[in-house]
């Protein structure tokens, strides 16, 4: 008789323990509520395939990858190297993009899909154009020019601030980023029109001092491009010619720029990175340790030289 009392308490008790901790389950916020789940970030504006016509004719292709920050907005343009197209860049456009830039890919003329003249049949070859197509490229009627005009357009729409232009060439590209960015301060301030001076930042991508005629010397000796923009080179230390041209362009730089390397990487305007590889301009993007290595430190590079910068938005074109 008493064991079946105390079978019976047992079991009471086991049933208590059991209705409370079901009740202590259903009241956890765990159950009752579905733990927060992190949000997902917005999908990045898609890539749009456009075509840009120079002053003197020359239909060029492009993809442009529109930046999430409005006016705010930092705009790159990449420059490939002789005989590239905007496919050599490969993932550095989208990992930019995600940065919340706006990036320009322009296939070069004679390069690519940029092959086409208006008013002539046969098509522009890169070995076999004529040196005054070459000089073009960073010319006022040239290819820089035209894709400058494409973001003018972008940032009275809000898109973008123009202000804030970053130009990032490799090789060939990099000769012509340094001439166009010359004779776009060249441009004189108006009263009522900003028409230049709007580079701020240069990465350099296995530089050399001149290609096919196009020199880097008058760029060097302007006081701007010399002192005051923000650049980072960048060189592969595994071939020779490459390295002393870097190191040339780097020590140039440096002269007019005294103390930098002293400073700490918030005040400076000034950068340098050899490379432990014997490959040269974009081709460094072809090995995947070193493309995500090249991307994570020009994004960085362009976040503190250009991006954290003050360098307000200004409307471009005049209504009547």
């Amino acid at each position: 008789m008493e064991s079946n009392r105390n079978r019976k308490k047992t079991a009471i008790k086991i049933s208590t323990i059991f209705v409370s901790c079901f009740f202590c389950l259903l009241l956890s916020p765990g159950v009752l509520v579905a733990a927060p789940q992190e949000k997902e970030a917005p999908a990045l504006p898609a890539p749009e395939e456009v075509e840009i016509i120079t002053r003197d004719g020359v239909k060029l292709l492009a993809t442009f990858y529109p930046g999430t920050g409005g006016k705010e907005t930092v705009p790159i343009i990449l420059l490939h190297g002789f005989e590239g197209s905007r496919a050599d860049w490969r993932s550095l456009p989208e990992s930019l993009q995600q940065r919340g830039y706006a990036i320009l890919v322009p296939d070069l003329r004679g390069h690519g899909r940029s092959t086409q003249v208006d008013g002539m049949q046969r098509p522009l070859e890169a070995r076999s154009m004529p040196q005054a197509a070459v000089y073009a490229i960073p010319g006022e009627a040239g290819d820089v020019e035209a894709c400058k005009k494409f973001l003018i357009a972008k940032n009275d729409a809000g898109e973008l601030n123009l202000n804030k232009l970053c130009l990032i060439g490799s090789e060939m590209g990099a000769v012509m980023a340094l001439e166009w960015s010359r004779l776009d301060w060249s441009w004189p301030p108006l009263p009522t029109y900003k028409q230049g001076q709007d580079v701020k930042g240069l990465v350099l991508i296995s530089p050399s001092w001149a290609f096919r005629g196009v020199q880097i010397r008058d760029a060097m000796a302007d006081p701007v491009i010399c002192r005051d923009i923000g650049m980072y080179i960048l060189v592969g230390e595994g071939k020779s010619k490459a390295l002393r041209n870097a190191n040339r362009l780097y020590s140039t730089f440096l002269r007019c720029r005294p103390g930098t390397e002293d400073l700490e990487p918030a005040q400076r305007n000034l950068f340098y990175r050899k490379i432990d590889t014997s490959l040269q301009g974009a081709e460094m993007f072809s090995i995947p340790a070193l493309e995500s290595l090249l991307c994570e430190k020009i994004a960085n590079f362009i976040k503190l030289c250009v991006e954290n910068k003050s360098f307000p938005w200004v409307k471009r074109t005049q209504e009547l």
